[in-house]
């Protein structure tokens, strides 16, 4: 891979920062972060609630930007005062960004304020993909609707699939985030909530298109297992398939990335696996037959605290690097 190019990464959530510290630690220091700004859980949902939905959600934006700060003892104590929660579950990363969002005149504007403020040095940008507030709309296969991505959370145990999503109100895309996917060399769409972090970033207006006229060669990096109520048992083909139907395009990526669980400690692994399938939830199944081009890689790690399987950075780091379309 090219360390030089310009990567854009599409996604939210905890996937997103650990994919950019991964190009990072490969030595990628141009990435463009196309973030969700619609979450409605926890305390960025309650902060939207008492501004009756007339502001964006912080959250995903202020951890991908802090993915884009290359670790040192600096970093890392912004990082702990901003994931600091008070007695009443208020995030103080949240509060602080709403300030300098209203400071700055917009959250396009934040970061060069965050880098005056801090000192820091980003390697890129995080770019909201739309800068007008909005809401997740879905229904389920039992023909439920709902309003608000925290619902999706909510029912991730649920073997009551997701079939549809939208946003209430419907918005256009930011232009920057359009200027990105024109401007990158590669597109990396990181792993995470399928719905709620990733397939919704392609609800904006101008988004579907703007990803289909990029000339970048486009990733995707797969979750390493599935979500109930989003994917339940699936090969990379259903799984690409959601894509597919999103943006009306039955190959939509040049390489579908997949993480080899068979590399890791089977006996580790066992009891982490019997954990999810209490969730309903299982690895996604490799198809060696896929009419997608697919490889499996060592990307994945059971994190130690929780039992939970996370893609790991250092893994990241190396498959960047080793890299070749």
């Amino acid at each position: 891979m090219d360390l030089s190019c310009r990567v854009c990464t599409i996604g939210g959530g905890s996937g997103m920062p650990v994919v950019n510290k991964g190009l990072l630690k490969a030595g990628c220091r141009d990435i463009a972060s196309i973030v969700t700004t619609f979450d409605s859980g926890g305390h960025t949902g309650r902060m939207r609630t008492d501004e009756r939905g007339h502001v964006l959600a912080f959250s995903d934006y202020w951890r991908a930007l802090m993915s884009l700060w290359t670790d040192g003892i600096h970093k890392s104590a912004w990082e702990e005062m901003l994931l600091f929660r008070d007695g009443r579950g208020r995030n103080f990363g949240n509060v602080f960004f709403q300030f300098m969002s209203e400071k700055a005149g917009s959250l396009t504007a934040v970061q060069s304020l965050f880098q005056d403020l801090t000192g820091a040095h980003l390697h890129g940008q995080v770019i909201p993909v739309s800068l007008e507030p909005s809401d997740i709309g879905f229904c389920t296969a039992s023909g439920r609707r709902y309003h608000g991505e925290h619902h999706l959370d909510e029912l991730r145990m649920s073997l009551d699939r997701v079939t549809q999503i939208w946003l209430e109100p419907e918005v256009p895309a930011n232009t920057e985030a359009v200027r990105a996917l024109a401007e990158a060399d590669l597109v990396v769409i990181c792993p995470g909530s399928l719905f709620g972090s990733i397939l919704v970033n392609f609800m904006p207006g101008g988004m579907v298109d703007a990803f289909l006229q990029s000339q970048a060669p486009k990733i995707l990096l797969t979750n390493i297992m599935s979500v109930a109520n989003e994917t339940c048992e699936c090969t990379q083909d259903e799984y690409v398939g959601l894509f597919a139907g999103c943006l009306q395009e039955r190959h939509p990526f040049d390489l579908v990335v997949m993480p080899d669980l068979g590399a890791l400690d089977s006996d580790l692994l066992a009891p982490v696996l019997e954990s999810y399938r209490l969730e309903h939830s299982v690895p996604l199944r490799y198809h060696p037959a896929s009419p997608h081009a697919t490889i499996l890689a060592d990307l994945a790690l059971v994190e130690p605290r929780y039992g939970r399987l996370r893609h790991c950075e250092n893994k990241l780091a190396g498959f960047f690097r080793a890299l070749s379309l």
